[in-house]
């Protein structure tokens, strides 16, 4: 399932926007940055959205393991891809691998490290929205995510610069209400840009 997160943060998370279909989202999911699941924290998780003409994803975020013992990502679940594929080795991102979680530590899933490659979209992904994906964590066990959608591009979360690229090369405005996203992340340390409209929009 794909989540407009600016209508979310918008609406207060109540209603998808095609509530024709019977889709609801928790009231959660409009500010959920962070995802418990046993001592494991998932922190602002975010894909690379296809490059135009293609179909792979990259997925990251931050994974903490707050616990005494290690843990592994070992499964990524998402209904929009084909299949997923964790590279969890640092010494060598492109062998297939689960991420490895010792005990108190943060590990990055981050451009130029570990990542899940998210194989052969079903289905067009718009930049600017979530995507809903299951994590499997060998110990602590699933977890449900919305992860954002950004330009492929991207460097990091929400990154203002990738966006307005993306915006300019597809002639799109996607900022939304202007200050639903100031209301939707309260004690956000990231801040949002204010998009631009393209040259000549009204």
């Amino acid at each position: 399932m794909m989540i407009k997160r600016r209508d979310l943060l918008a609406t207060g998370g109540s209603l998808l926007a095609g509530a024709t279909l019977g889709v609801f989202v928790p009231p959660r999911a409009a500010k959920a940055h962070e995802y418990d699941v046993g001592k494991l924290k998932v922190e602002h998780p975010w894909l690379r959205a296809p490059a135009d003409g293609e179909k792979n994803a990259t997925f990251y975020a931050f994974l903490h393991n707050n616990g005494d013992t290690p843990d592994r990502l070992v499964a990524v679940k998402v209904e929009k891809f084909e299949k997923a594929v964790i590279h969890g080795d640092p010494k060598n991102p492109e062998a297939e691998a689960p991420i490895v979680l010792p005990p108190k530590t943060k590990v990055t899933a981050a451009p130029g490290g570990v990542y899940v490659a998210l194989i052969g979209a079903k289905k067009h992904l718009e930049v600017g929205w979530g995507l809903e994906m299951t994590l499997v964590f060998e110990k602590a066990g699933e977890v449900v995510i919305d992860a954002a959608i950004d330009a492929p591009d991207a460097k990091h979360a929400h990154d203002a610069e990738a966006m307005e690229r993306w915006e300019k090369a597809h002639n799109k405005d996607t900022s939304g209400p202007k200050d639903a996203g100031h209301e939707g992340h309260a004690g956000h340390e990231h801040h949002h840009h204010e998009e631009k409209k393209p040259e000549g929009a009204n």
